[in-house]
């Protein structure tokens, strides 16, 4: 079994950990490439994901500041982040196993949506992850 599910549109991919996600989502290389061509990579993919959706670019890499976390908007600083901006905007749904943490971790799990047994919906959590994630680096 599996410690994530992703679901696109009618696709449904599972991964064992993140960098697996982000392999599918980003670049197969990117855990290969510089941190340029990094930030580059998920700067294209963010920039491509808000023109379809219409929806505000933060760019945490150039100071920019996010006004309510609970907006919809796509933020753009790191691969966990990029996952995660899909996810507050409903571009993908990540399921999580419940003892998984892997996105999850530090999260009260008793109140999220449990599509099973074993997994929880992130989505339903995703501001407060973003928000944690941003209050525990140094931008």
């Amino acid at each position: 079994m599996k410690n994530i599910i992703i679901v696109e549109g009618k696709e449904k991919y599972c991964f064992s950990n993140i960098e697996e996600a982000v392999k599918k989502f980003l670049d197969n290389n990117f855990y290969n490439l510089s941190e340029e061509e990094k930030y580059k990579t998920i700067r294209r993919k963010t920039v491509m994901n808000a023109n379809l959706r219409k929806i505000p670019i933060v760019d945490l890499k150039k100071s920019e500041v996010i006004e309510n976390i609970a907006n919809k908007q796509y933020i753009i600083y790191d691969e966990e982040i990029f996952l995660l901006s899909l996810a507050k905007n409903n571009d993908i749904v990540i399921y999580e196993k419940q003892d998984a943490n892997l996105f999850a971790n530090n999260i009260d799990k008793q109140n999220l949506e449990k599509v099973s047994k074993e997994y929880i919906r992130v989505n339903d959590c995703v501001n407060c992850l973003i928000e944690n994630k941003l209050k525990s680096i140094k931008l």
